[in-house]
């Protein structure tokens, strides 16, 4: 198997770091979005053990790390972190890419900075760009699901900054993880910046009606099934009628905690896509 290897472009925020792999199928690219958590070196090293190990080199796939995040530039201005400019950031890398077709997969805070892509790839132009389907794993559709986001923006930057250390320690503790301390890197802007802007857009209420109008490819909605009935954005998809999926013996973490599930569907998915 060929490795993942790592990218980078440059974008009005700075750089944008991003692992690419290119398998046998290059017609088609997944796109992985991830959340508000910070990215470890382990991110591409997970990536490339699960697609050696679940035989799933077949596939091409990016991986950015979004601004803030990761190897990515961490600037102190709110406006790069909004969803929408984190769209646009990952919409030039597509291009960058030559990406023709894509699969967007997009996790947690991941999901509304996949609306305002798919917003992006619909309504521009000169767009070469096709979606060819969505899995929508555990990503914000309303203010109500926002928990951990609300709890950090219900303070100023300022607040947030002064406490940073200290809510970086309770995360250690909370989650009995180490691995957590990645976001004493990332800066308390990053994540407070991130948080603000998806709280904001979360309390629209317009994130799901607008996704229903994007909508003419397939679309699955995953959740762990420790989370069942947990998110109020599970009702709202099922009384939409919409598929939803539910990762065994996982919560939020549904690729970490039961990779052979998770991959076993998604592969699923994409050959009845015919990918």
């Amino acid at each position: 198997m060929s490795e993942i290897v790592t990218k980078e472009c440059q974008t009005q925020a700075g750089k944008m770091v991003y692992n690419i792999f290119m398998g046998r199928k290059k017609e088609v690219v997944i796109l992985y979005i991830h959340g508000l958590g910070p990215i470890t070196s382990r991110y591409k090293e997970g990536f490339a053990r699960q697609f050696k190990e679940l035989f799933l080199s077949e596939y091409s796939i990016i991986l950015p790390n979004l601004i803030g995040y990761g190897d990515s530039a961490k600037p102190g201005q709110l406006d790069f972190y909004t969803m929408e400019n984190q769209s646009q950031y990952i919409y030039n890398l597509l291009n960058i890419e030559n990406v023709r077709n894509v699969v967007v997969m997009a996790t947690s805070m991941g999901g509304p900075i996949a609306v305002s892509l798919i917003e992006k790839i619909k309504n521009e132009k000169n767009s070469k760009i096709s979606i060819k389907g969505l899995i929508y794993l555990e990503g914000n559709l309303d203010i109500k699901d926002a928990f951990f986001s609300s709890k950090i923006a219900k303070y100023s930057f300022e607040q947030f900054k002064e406490q940073f250390d200290s809510w970086v320690d309770n995360q250690i503790e909370k989650w009995k993880s180490t691995y957590l301390e990645e976001y004493r890197s990332m800066g308390p802007y990053s994540i407070w910046g991130s948080a603000y802007d998806l709280v904001k857009l979360s309390k629209s209420d317009q994130l799901f009606p607008r996704l229903q109008q994007l909508i003419d490819f397939p679309v699955y909605f995953f959740f762990g099934e420790k989370n069942k009935g947990r998110y109020t954005s599970e009702t709202l998809v099922k009384n939409a009628n919409f598929p939803v999926k539910y990762i065994s013996n996982s919560g939020h973490l549904m690729r970490i905690e039961n990779p052979e599930e998770y991959w076993k569907i998604i592969k699923k998915i994409l050959k009845s896509l015919h990918l």
